[in-house]
């Protein structure tokens, strides 16, 4: 076979695991998104933006355990949380900055709280429920109240609560002159803005890392629950999940009794019965983000980015991981850093350059996982072990 036909094959069999866009919007800022799935049934990534007179929300939700909470946050957070900047403004009479941050703060503590309380109402009792009580020891009687398939929609709504997924969301106002980023988890937001004289470019990081490498989240964890000492284990809560910050994951975050009676057999259960023995002082998993501002000018160049993304350059410090990815989704060619050569010898493939009307978020997931190497898109395309799902976000200002 000729490298022609090779990478034809390659190119479509890439596009079949590749869901993409590119769209204009916002006062013609661009905005394309891209997100790769190499071995999993489905990806769990969702990416989304929603425009509204107040300005532009775009975000990245990173499901795990499935995809079901990722997908309904994607349709469903973004709306309220432009309702809430709206009505606080207006109630509160208070600066765009700060309704911004106690909006995206509450709101997404709320809309966490509203995920598992949707449950706790279906249940005669409600929030009086003695969920102790030997009688929902029965999964039956569970069952009885929620319904027994995902198809049924009180089981689907219980469902959101009990998986989980991480939030990265981003909201810029009206006038294009300030980013507001609101982070939940462990994807990446970062913004490159080209310095006085022109040429070069400085990126900022906009998120936090809220996972069991980060040694302040390792920290803040292990004080909330004293006397817990294996409550981070290998990187992990519990031993069982990366993330210390989500939405969802409510096993991890209600009282013992409910976790044990009611939303274990919220079938298939993520956490098996001995890491929900082992919660004896929820919560342990966080959904308060923590949000980030910064100015912005038209130019600028705004990327989210799943942990998928960062897991394929582990082998960069944070430094030069975060120009990387800025570079590559820029419109002009790679060189514009310095570093560019650097960097492709570290990752050992050359680079695609930019072409007009390519999708840089798309080019920005090839050229991080193969370049121009073959050898390396037919192992992307048909791999050897699973990957994480691979999702990018890039708005053009």
């Amino acid at each position: 076979m000729d490298q022609q036909t090779w990478l034809k094959q390659l190119s479509i069999a890439f596009s079949q695991k590749c869901i993409k866009s590119l769209d204009v919007c916002f006062d013609n800022s661009r905005i394309s998104q891209a997100g790769f799935q190499a071995k999993k049934p489905l990806n769990e990534d969702k990416t989304v933006f929603l425009e509204s007179p107040l300005g532009l929300i775009i975000a990245l939700f990173d499901g795990h355990h499935s995809d079901e909470l990722s997908d309904y946050a994607s349709k469903t957070l973004p709306s309220l949380l432009f309702e809430r900047i709206q009505k606080t403004l207006i109630e509160q009479g208070c600066t765009m900055d700060e309704a911004v941050v106690t909006s995206l703060i509450q709101g997404i503590e709320e809309y966490d709280r509203w995920l598992i309380q949707d449950v706790i109402d279906e249940f005669p009792q409600k929030d009086k429920t003695d969920w102790s009580d030997s009688f929902w020891e029965d999964e039956r009687e569970v069952f009885s109240v929620l319904g027994w398939l995902k198809e049924h929609p009180k089981f689907q709504r219980a469902r959101y609560a009990v998986v989980g997924t991480t939030a990265l969301i981003a909201f810029i106002d009206r006038a294009k002159e300030n980013v507001w980023v609101a982070s939940l988890g462990d994807s990446d937001a970062l913004l490159g803005q080209k310095r006085d004289d022109g040429v070069n470019w400085e990126v900022s990081c906009l998120s936090d890392s809220h996972n069991g490498q980060n040694a302040k989240e390792v920290e803040r964890v292990q004080a909330e629950h004293p006397g817990e000492p294996r409550v981070i284990q290998n990187g992990r809560v519990l031993a069982c999940l990366t993330v210390t910050r989500a939405l969802g994951n409510h096993q991890l975050k209600t009282p013992y009794h409910f976790a044990k009676n009611i939303l274990r057999f919220i079938w298939p259960s993520p956490f098996p019965m001995e890491v929900l023995d082992n919660c004896v002082s929820p919560p342990y998993i966080s959904a308060t983000p923590v949000v980030r501002h910064h100015s912005i000018q038209p130019g600028d160049i705004l990327v989210l980015s799943s942990d998928g993304l960062a897991n394929e350059l582990r082998n960069f410090d944070e430094d030069n991981k975060k120009k990387l990815i800025i570079s590559l989704s820029l419109d002009s060619d790679v060189d514009s850093f310095s570093e560019n050569a650097s960097w492709s010898n570290q990752l050992g493939h050359k680079f695609i350059l930019a072409q007009d009307g390519d999708n840089p978020a798309e080019r920005l997931i090839k050229n991080v996982c193969f370049g121009t190497d073959l050898g390396k898109m037919a192992e992307a395309v048909n791999p050897s072990e699973e990957w994480d799902d691979i999702s990018a976000l890039v708005l053009q200002l």
